[in-house]
């Protein structure tokens, strides 16, 4: 990252897709910029020359990993990867020992991946708890009411993909350790936006989807897990030690695994999802994590301000520390507008909780803002 601000025009026109539609989902998923279409093009030209040298090479996967540790504070031997949020969180939620009696707690603001693959447990006699949300917020104390001797794993998002809203993880993960609670967290709408680096943030676990703003493809992420943690939590499979420099490893036999968390991939790695992980992990470190997240409040703070001057509500909180880059607009049948815009003014938003949900990364502007409010009040109107 150089010491110049980002030109943001310029970094909007490496997103083709923008010439043509106004994009407000990137809390959905990214649209491509061009770093992924020339990753695409890399992969398939080594393998057609050299028969997949390079592109088959685990040193490629290594060096995607490294990346990904350095662009989002972390260490590369507590990064695995995964298929997305769900199959890192599917990995948490069956990383420890629970036994009937024993609870975990998760939030009532939930997407219901966090809530499903903690399912199985409740057969085994472990009961699922909410921390129950107030005026579309989870303040600490709402998990902590939820929490008493027999809770082991408490288990939310860092951004809640409804309304937008940021729960303190730092403090949350605070609460957890003091009583001897493991915590994990759905990171997917937060990486990417929020410069806050992993190993600071508190969490033993946090799955996060590569498909949003770390400008990766569906069908890869990657799994934070605590390096302190790695050998303590179990999982289904195990992965077979390999001789790689600087991995610790027991070779006792073919059962025995690695001591870091990529322990937690199992068979090939998505060579292709990995390259082009990496593109955009060093695509985001050009322009730098604490910029965009600068850009990114100013985008809302400018949504938020134009919803309120058009007569419109928001179910997402003013202040940033309680939010990222979505903003919840409610109104009367939804659906139905969010059609309207795709159909009639090139505008994509979404709907979550009967609300329309407008979320945005660097590469949007205040363009797009003003476009996407009057459009909404044409159509509701």
């Amino acid at each position: 990252m150089n010491d110049r601000l980002p030109d943001w025009s310029a970094l909007r026109a490496e997103f083709p897709t923008l010439e043509r539609w106004t994009y407000l989902d990137v809390a959905r998923k990214t649209v491509p910029p061009r770093c992924q279409e020339r990753a695409f093009q890399e992969y398939t030209r080594d393998i057609y020359e050299t028969a997949g040298a390079e592109s088959w090479a685990v040193d490629q996967v290594t060096g995607a990993r490294e990346a990904l540790a350095r662009l989002l504070g972390a260490k590369p031997a507590e990064i695995a990867f995964t298929k997305n949020t769900t199959d890192g969180l599917n990995i948490a939620a069956h990383a420890f020992e629970l036994r009937a009696g024993d609870n975990v707690v998760l939030s009532d603001m939930e997407h219901t991946a966090n809530l499903w693959v903690w399912k199985h447990w409740e057969a085994k006699g472990v009961e699922l708890r909410k921390a129950r949300s107030r005026d579309a917020r989870l303040p600490l104390d709402a998990f902590e009411e939820q929490m008493d001797a027999r809770t082991r794993v408490v288990s939310t998002a860092w951004v809640t993909y409804g309304n937008g809203y940021r729960v303190d993880l730092p403090g949350l993960a605070k609460l957890c350790r003091a009583r001897g609670v493991r915590l994990v967290a759905d990171g997917v709408q937060g990486a990417g936006i929020l410069a806050t680096p992993l190993g600071e943030l508190g969490p033993d676990m946090i799955a996060i989807g590569g498909h949003k703003a770390l400008f990766g493809l569906t069908g890869s992420g990657i799994l934070y897990c605590r390096e302190a943690l790695v050998e303590q939590v179990t999982v289904p499979f195990v992965k077979q030690a390999q001789a790689q420099p600087g991995v610790s490893a027991h070779a006792n036999s073919q059962f025995d695994y690695m001591r870091i968390a990529h322990r937690f991939e199992g068979g090939n790695p998505n060579f292709l999802g990995a390259r082009v992980l990496r593109a955009g992990a060093a695509f985001i470190e050009s322009i730098g994590l604490s910029r965009i997240e600068t850009r990114v409040r100013a985008l809302t703070d400018e949504c938020l301000r134009q919803v309120k001057a058009a007569g419109l509500t928001s179910r997402t909180p003013q202040e940033w520390g309680e939010r990222a880059q979505i903003v919840s607009v409610p109104v009367a049948d939804a659906a139905g507008v969010m059609a309207r815009l795709r159909e009639k003014h090139r505008i994509i938003v979404n709907v979550k909780d009967e609300a329309l949900r407008l979320s945005m990364s660097f590469f949007n502007n205040e363009e797009d803002i003003e476009k996407t409010v009057s459009a909404i009040k044409r159509e509701i109107s």
